[in-house]
């Protein structure tokens, strides 16, 4: 994909009737719901935009958009490299009422002004595609040792290998078997 800039808007009625296609780059901190999920708000967002009229005269906003980000692991509090890919298939629409009466195959974007904004397209998109939770693949905060698994700690309390750091480990003794 290009290194060009995305432009800031783009005329709804133009794009669709000469069926455009827009690629380019926009910086991850003119979006300003995905610059807030990351460490630093850095980085470029690259995107492949395609606009055309299906045959049943839907406005079609197809395309695909994909970053490298920084976000916070949960684990350890440091930043964790994240690919943000995400791909776009939306019908534009003038207002709320006519997102209602899209089939729910659909997803709708409303333009009331006749303006597709490209930075709120997306960032909104992005974002739907963000992990939920952030997390090093590998490192000292990814080792099994550290971390087990609620059904893992399940196995070794019946096991009866209750750990001595566990607070609630005397609780045990008073667990009551239903057999």
């Amino acid at each position: 994909m290009s290194d060009t800039p995305l432009p800031v808007y783009l005329d709804a009625r133009k794009v669709f009737l000469n069926e455009t296609t827009v690629n380019g780059s926009i910086e991850v901190e003119k979006l300003t719901r995905v610059a807030a999920c990351t460490v630093d708000g850095r980085g470029k967002i690259r995107a492949q935009l395609s606009f055309s009229i299906d045959q049943a005269g839907r406005r079609r906003i197809r395309g695909s958009a994909q970053s490298r980000v920084l976000l916070t692991c949960q684990r350890c509090l440091e930043p964790v490299p994240a690919q943000l890919q995400e791909d776009l298939d939306l019908v534009l629409v003038d207002d709320e009422g006519s997102a209602q009466l899209l089939d729910k195959q659909f997803e709708p974007w409303i333009a009331k002004d006749g303006r597709i904004v490209l930075a709120d397209l997306l960032d909104e998109q992005l974002l739907l595609g963000m992990p939920i939770v952030a997390i090093h693949d590998q490192g000292p905060c990814s080792e099994k040792s550290n971390y087990q698994t609620a059904n893992q700690r399940e196995e070794g309390q019946d096991r009866g290998e209750i750990g001595q750091n566990n607070p609630f480990a005397i609780l045990a003794n008073y667990k009551v078997n239903d057999s």
